[in-house]
């Protein structure tokens, strides 16, 4: 989904995801030969006006359709733009998309729904918030952990809506995509600065400079993982109402760096649709 800077919360986020061993050696990297989409529904922007010295790119909404997005993804950086998986509607349904590499790997990407935020007793949002309080030096006592998992299953994000927090964060914006050392590598647009999000998910005040994303379930060699990021670099374009300046890659360059020289079993932790998430308690 796209957050806004208008009255949705959520926006691209970092990773909690183990990273498995990988080939020593350089940094090898495999390009896209296909994509397709399937289910639920998706969203294309692309930049169609390029920036100035005093201003960013604009970003527009392109017409979705499968030539779009492979445009967008298979094009990047000379096409700038995302794919917004799914809608944050009150009652979602899964969108996903299958990427083909040139050396016959293929994985998939999807937007959550409730289930995967709440399976194993509430796994993915206790990781996600913990995550999130990681990011901004705060360590949750249970019961402030407790609070903020139920703020974050049943607030609604943007009031009288009917859509509920977790579900602005769980329509990630694919900007890009790469198989890097056999690990598939996710770029999210979002907020460079998504203000008071995690003030209000963490109940603590929170830097102007908290950075945040959605989430994206990855799927790969029969595993899958639910990618997220809190560390954000500018993208150079945003949407007129300052959505997507923000881009949010799992996992980030210097562990890219890492792998490449050889190292192995990784584990970390790390922060939409774009917008600036106004939350209302």
């Amino acid at each position: 989904m796209k957050l806004k800077s208008i009255a949705t919360l959520f926006i691209p986020i970092a990773l909690f995801a183990p990273i498995g061993a990988q080939a020593f050696g350089p940094v090898s990297s495999t390009n896209i030969s296909d994509i397709s989409i399937s289910g639920g529904s998706y969203t294309v922007y692309e930049q169609t006006t390029p920036p100035t010295p005093t201003a960013l790119g604009l970003l527009t909404l392109a017409p979705s359709d499968i030539a779009n997005v492979k445009s967008v993804l298979m094009n990047s950086p000379s096409i700038p733009g995302n794919v917004q998986l799914g809608t944050p509607l009150p009652t979602p349904t899964i969108t996903t998309m299958t990427v083909n590499f040139n050396n016959g790997t293929v994985a998939s990407l999807s937007n959550l729904l409730l289930s995967d935020w709440t399976d194993n007793s509430d796994a993915l949002v206790h990781s996600y918030i913990t995550a999130a309080g990681n990011s901004v030096g705060k360590t949750l006592t249970t019961s402030q952990l407790d609070a903020a998992t139920t703020y974050f299953l049943t607030h609604e994000g943007v009031p009288g809506s009917g859509i509920n927090v977790w579900q602005l964060a769980s329509n990630p914006s694919i900007a890009t995509i790469k198989l890097v050392n056999g690990q598939i590598i996710v770029g999210q647009d979002g907020l460079l600065n998504p203000g008071n999000y995690l003030t209000h998910l963490l109940g603590v005040t929170a830097p102007t400079n908290a950075q945040a994303s959605e989430v994206v379930k990855v799927t790969y060699n029969g595993n899958s993982q639910y990618q997220y990021s809190f560390s954000a670099t500018p993208t150079g374009y945003a949407t007129a109402d300052g959505s997507y300046n923000g881009r949010y890659q799992v996992p980030e360059p210097t562990t890219l760096l890492m792998l490449g020289l050889g190292f192995i079993g990784l584990a970390y932790w790390h922060r939409h649709n774009k917008r600036e998430l106004a939350l209302m308690a």
